[in-house]
Formats: C-alpha cells, structure tokens, sequence
C-alpha cells in the first residue's frame, strides 16, 4: 500500500497539477492521454485490491494463524492472491484501453482526457468494470474489517483470544480501511445508483466531486500507518521535561 500510494503521488499527481496550472492536458498526445488512463485506472485497482487482500488475510492472521505456517500455504493464501491483485488490475486495463478496438475520442481540455472509449462505447464492459474492479473490492474491505471487529470483540467477552495482542493486529487495518470507505464509498454506491438508474444530477455530482475524493487515499494512508506506529506516536505527543533553571 505505502509503495503503491508513493507511485501515485510521485507519478500520477504531477499530471494533474499541470492540467490544473495550465487549464489543459500536457502532452497533449493521445499516447499520453492512453497511457495516463491506464496508469490512473490500474493504481486505483492495485490500492484497492490489495487493501481487499489484506482485510480477508488478517482474518487468517488472527484466527487461523497455524494455517500459514506451511510454504505451501503461505503460497495459497498470502503471495498469489497479493501477486494477483498486484498484477490484475495492469492487465484487466491493458486489455480493455489498449487493446480495445474502439476509437477513442480524447480531450485535451479535460483531466485525464476525459474517459476511454469502452466507458462510452461498451457498456456492458463498462458495468463489469465497475462492480467487478471498484464495488467489489470496496465492499469486501467493508465487510471483511466489519466482521473482523465483529469477531475480535465478540471473542473477548468469551474470552478465547488475548485481546491485547489482537487489538494491536488490527488497529492499523482497520484505520486504513476507515480512510478508503471515507473516500471510495460515496462514489462506489453512487456509481451503482447511476448504473441502473442514471440521472444527469448524480453524473455531475460523480464525475465533479466523488471521482477526486478517491485522491485523498494516497495522500492520507502515509500519515495513516505512521499514526498507527506506537513508537512513532509517544515519540511525536511526549511531554519534553521541563528544566528548572535557577537564576544566579
């Protein structure tokens, strides 16, 4: 997640201040234009999906620790699924914007040259693309860290874990996972509504504000997992002892 979130601030945002700066895409190529889309639409995934990953597998962590002792196992269960969130959404994207057939029609004077042509021209595609690579993984982290508190704490008051060590395997994930549902849920269910029933108003309020709400996720999760860091937190709220000096 950390790296993820660097490539998108280091890569991606420069882009998009220059767009603001100018008032128009620079290149204005429609190499670029396809490439930045895909770039933009592939991070968002990998964050998404791995953060999906991540919330499932602390429920193995937690409750079902002895399952990952085996290679075979940590094979299953932790570097495949990581490895194909990684590389899926690259790949899903790939397919759909650069080897698609339809025409795209790019924009200069719109961020990210507006939209890539199966969004318009597909859509079939384009509602698979959305509830498979964007609710999905959005309402897995939701339910995955939900039960998972659910679990923790319905297990203390039975006494079967030690809530100590649990509390502070789960902190840190579900902190992250409050940042994404702050910023993805409003455009996800909002998403599905304009889905099946679209109207120009909910269009408008997706593409103008839900759609760069998404950019907060990498700008706050750095800040996010230090704050989760016990050494780091006495370290930056710690009371500095005060010296009395006596005057001569």
């Amino acid at each position: 997640l950390i790296i993820g979130s660097f490539l998108q601030l280091t890569i991606n945002f420069p882009f998009i201040m220059a767009y603001y700066h100018r008032g128009k895409v620079i290149p204005a190529s429609s190499s670029f234009c396809l490439w930045w889309n895909w770039w933009e639409y592939s991070i968002n995934g990998l964050l998404l999906f791995v953060m999906a990953w991540g919330s499932v597998e602390r429920h193995i962590l937690i409750f079902h620790r002895a399952a990952l002792v085996t290679r075979r196992n940590q094979l299953l269960f932790h570097i495949l699924p990581m490895a194909i969130a990684c590389f899926y959404p690259g790949i899903f994207y790939f397919t759909v914007m650069i080897l698609n057939t339809c025409t795209n029609q790019w924009n200069y004077d719109a961020i990210f040259c507006q939209i890539p042509c199966y969004l318009a021209t597909q859509p079939a595609l384009a509602t698979y693309d959305f509830i498979e690579n964007v609710a999905f993984p959005v309402f897995a982290i939701a339910i995955a860290n939900g039960s998972l508190i659910f679990r923790i704490v319905w297990q203390k008051r039975r006494h079967q874990i030690g809530w100590r060590r649990q509390y502070k395997l789960t902190r840190q994930l579900v902190l992250v996972a409050v940042v994404y549902m702050a910023f993805w849920f409003p455009l996800t269910i909002n998403g599905l509504i304009t889905t099946f029933a679209p109207t120009s108003i909910l269009i408008s309020i997706q593409v103008n504000y839900f759609f760069f709400l998404v950019f907060m996720v990498p700008s706050l999760l750095p800040f996010t997992l230090l704050a989760c860091l016990s050494n780091f937190t006495k370290t930056i709220f710690k009371k500095q002892p005060r010296f009395i000096v006596p005057i001569p």
